[in-house]
């Protein structure tokens, strides 16, 4: 009997990043850099986040949103991250850690950018490598629920 298959789509979004933050975390995909201990997340945050591992949480965030709906730019991401103030004003998130995240994540070849859209030029979509890892680790997700 063949083991089931599963996309990122099909198991829940909680459960995906945090399996695939440990995954990058656990391989030493992405490079965390120094002032990441630092930096805040966004306009409308106060503090830099107290977990240790917020990048690779990040990381994940940034790629399954990509993989469900593609062609993402930073724009985009940011207000999609942003947060909301006190007095209901939409304060953005960080361009400068999406930013670094998306570049990490091409560099392991997960996401590239896409030129050949007519419409939105270089925004980002999920390679066909990028694929297969994403549903191999949502796979494994799902397995390890099922049990």
């Amino acid at each position: 009997m063949s083991t089931p298959f599963y996309t990122v789509k099909d198991v829940p979004a909680q459960d995906f990043i945090r399996g695939y933050a440990e995954y990058l975390k656990k391989n030493n995909k992405i490079k965390i850099p120094e002032w990441a201990s630092i930096v805040k997340t966004g306009l409308g945050k106060e503090i830099s986040p107290i977990d240790q591992d917020w990048m690779y949480v990040r990381a994940a965030a940034l790629a399954r949103k990509i993989y469900v709906r593609g062609h993402w730019g930073v724009g985009n991401l940011t207000h999609m991250f942003g947060s909301v103030n006190d007095n209901g004003k939409h304060e953005s998130g960080s361009g400068k850690v999406i930013r670094y995240l998306l570049q990490q994540l091409e560099s392991i070849k997960v996401l590239k950018k896409d030129n050949k859209s007519l419409l939105k030029k270089g925004s980002r979509i999920v390679t066909k490598e990028g694929q297969q890892d994403l549903n191999r680790i949502a796979t494994q997700v799902a397995l390890a629920a099922r049990k």
